[in-house]
C-alpha cells in the first residue's frame, strides 16, 4: 500500500511539471513586445549575421504593430538610412524576431498558415522615393480545370504613398474568399504583385536597398512580383 502512494505522489508531481512546462512554453499569454532598444540589438543580430551588411545598425524603431497576440510586425530604419521591416513571433516564452529585412518589398505575411484571415501584406520603403500611390494585386490566372474554363481574376487594393511608406494590413476580404477557394495552396495558382505609381500613373523604379535578410525560424511568406501596365488587364 505504501508503494502504491509512493508511485501515485510520483505520476501526480510529473504530471504538474508536465503541465507547467507546456503552459509556461505553449499556452501561457505572451509578455509585452520588447523596447525600441532591445528590438534595435535582436533585429541587429539577425542582419549582421548575413554578412552582406556587416555593420549595419537600426537607427530608430519606426513603429510596432501587433498582428496578434503572439505575432508582431516592426519596421525600421538604419543609420545608412534604409527602410526595412522585422517579423517577430512569441516562441518558447519569448518575443523573437523571425526574420529582418532591408529590401523592404511588399511580401505576404501568412501570420498563421492555412487562415487567410490572418495574412498580411508587409513592406517598408524610402519615403523619399518619387512615388504618388502604391498598388498591390491578387491575380489568379485564367485555365481549365476538370474541362471547365476558369476565367482570369484581378483584384486590386491602392493605397497613398506618402501616408503608407511602410504598412502591415491584412489582405482584403475578396482576397480572402479566392484564396480559401484554392484547392490545394500548393498549386499556387493565387499569385500577388505590386505597383509604384508617380502621380501620372507612371510605374515608378525603385532601386533595390540593401537586401540584407536573416531567417531564423519557420517563417511563411509569399513573394509579390513587381509587375508593369502591360501584365495587367
Amino acid at each position: 500500500m505504501k508503494n502504491v502512494k509512493r508511485m501515485i505522489v510520483i505520476v501526480l508531481a510529473v504530471s504538474l511539471i508536465a503541465f507547467g512546462f507546456v503552459y509556461w512554453f505553449k499556452l501561457a499569454p505572451a509578455g509585452p513586445l520588447p523596447d525600441d532598444k532591445a528590438a534595435a540589438k535582436e533585429i541587429n543580430g539577425l542582419l549582421n549575421k548575413m554578412g552582406t551588411d556587416e555593420g549595419l545598425q537600426v537607427e530608430s524603431i519606426l513603429e510596432t504593430v501587433q498582428a496578434d497576440d503572439r505575432h508582431a510586425f516592426i519596421p525600421f530604419e538604419t543609420d545608412a538610412g534604409v527602410r526595412g521591416f522585422s517579423l517577430w513571433v512569441w516562441k518558447d516564452h519569448q518575443w523573437k524576431a523571425s526574420s529582418a529585412t532591408t529590401d523592404g518589398d511588399p511580401v505576404i505575411w501568412k501570420v498563421r498558415p492555412g487562415d487567410p484571415s490572418s495574412y498580411r501584406v508587409v513592406w517598408s520603403l524610402d519615403p523619399a522615393e518619387k512615388v504618388d500611390r502604391l498598388v498591390f494585386y491578387l491575380i489568379q490566372k485564367r485555365s481549365f480545370q476538370n474541362e471547365a474554363y476558369q476565367p482570369r481574376i484581378q483584384m486590386e487594393r491602392e493605397l497613398p504613398f506618402a501616408e503608407h511608406p511602410y504598412g502591415s494590413i491584412k489582405v482584403p476580404e475578396e482576397w480572402r474568399t479566392i484564396i480559401r477557394g484554392e484547392v490545394d495552396e500548393s498549386e499556387a495558382r493565387v499569385e500577388f504583385g505590386w505597383r509604384s505609381l508617380d502621380s501620372s500613373g507612371e510605374d515608378v523604379f525603385i532601386e533595390g536597398q540593401g537586401q540584407s535578410s536573416y531567417l531564423r525560424y519557420e517563417d511563411h511568406q509569399d513573394l509579390m512580383m513587381p509587375l508593369q501596365e502591360d501584365e495587367l488587364e
